[in-house]
Order: C-alpha cells, then sequence, then structure tokens
C-alpha cells in the first residue's frame, strides 16, 4: 500500500470512527464482526440475511476525501437499520418517516463516519478535506473504481442487525 499508514491503524480508525458515530448518534453499541480486503474486484452491495433482518432492501451511502491521502467511505445500511436510525435521530415513528428523511440521516450518518476517520488521519499529519454525501437505495449494487489501491469492507452489528463500512484507498504512487 503507497499510503504511509499501516493497514491495521487504518483497520482501527474506521472501526472506532463508526462505532464512535453510531454510538453518539444513534445510542447502540456498535461491534465489528469481521473484515475482508477485496482490492481489485467488483464489491456488490452485501445480502441481506433473511433469518436476521426481512428488509427488502439496502440504502447506500458515500463521502469522498481528498488530500494527503484519498479515498471513499461507503455505509450498506438496511432497510430496517436505516429505518430504526431515522426514528432514532429524528424523534419520528417509523410510521411518520419516509425515505427522503432517511436518505437524509444515511448520509449524515456518513458524513460524520467519514469525518471522524479523516480526522484521525489529520492527526497524523495526513490533511484532506471531504466530499458531499451521495446516498441511493436498492436490492444489489455494486462498487467498481479505478485507481483503488486498497478497498476493504467490514462488517458490523448493532442492534442486532448488520450494517457495513466500505473503505476504498486511492494509489498515491
Amino acid at each position: 500500500m503507497s499510503v504511509s499508514v499501516p493497514v491495521g491503524k487504518i483497520h482501527e480508525f474506521l472501526s472506532t470512527s463508526l462505532s464512535k458515530v453510531v454510538d453518539t448518534m444513534i445510542g447502540f453499541q456498535c461491534e465489528c464482526t469481521g473484515h475482508e480486503a477485496y482490492a481489485g474486484k467488483q464489491a456488490f452491495s452485501p445480502q441481506i440475511d433473511p433469518a436476521k433482518d426481512d428488509s427488502k432492501r439496502m440504502f447506500a451511502s458515500s463521502v469522498g476525501f481528498a488530500g494527503d491521502i484519498s479515498g471513499v467511505c461507503y455505509l450498506f445500511m438496511t432497510e430496517n437499520f436505516a429505518y430504526k436510525a431515522g426514528g432514532k435521530i429524528t424523534g419520528l415513528d417509523r410510521e411518520d418517516l419516509d425515505d427522503d428523511v432517511v436518505r437524509d440521516v444515511c448520509g449524515e450518518l456518513t458524513n460524520m463516519f467519514a469525518g471522524t476517520f479523516k480526522n484521525k488521519l489529520a492527526d497524523l499529519g495526513l490533511p484532506s478535506t471531504l466530499t458531499l454525501p451521495t446516498v441511493v437505495q436498492g436490492k444489489r449494487m455494486a462498487i467498481s473504481t479505478a485507481g483503488t489501491a486498497e478497498q476493504y469492507r467490514f462488517t458490523f452489528e448493532v442492534d442486532n442487525l448488520n450494517i457495513y463500512a466500505d473503505l476504498l484507498l486511492s494509489d498515491r504512487g
């Protein structure tokens, strides 16, 4: 990897950043249950486990960062998780939420997650700036990138539901 941060530190920063945001904004514990590298492969959105979650679709949001180190942070949230988070953050009941509000919540969670991660890198002398959040929803999506040196997917469990954080780092070489 051509960035000057060890992979283990990148993993630690990502995991602690998401855990902090979920705890602060939603009030739930967020536990990393695993991760995998998938550099050079197309990354499809995670499969929803029907035994654990009856969601029919995913919300996927992304925020990029550019500077001495550049990349993109993605969050994949099942419909059930996204609506649960939307209710916690807005104080609205599920029946009062709509997709527009939930997309805004997903975008803000991802913005805070990426910002916390970016700030940890800045503390190491690697400043960057964030892009605006982008949110899409659907049943099956894929991330395909060019010029990406490292790609990781982290699985987290939050209130018995899975959410997924993908990190793509560009090759500065």
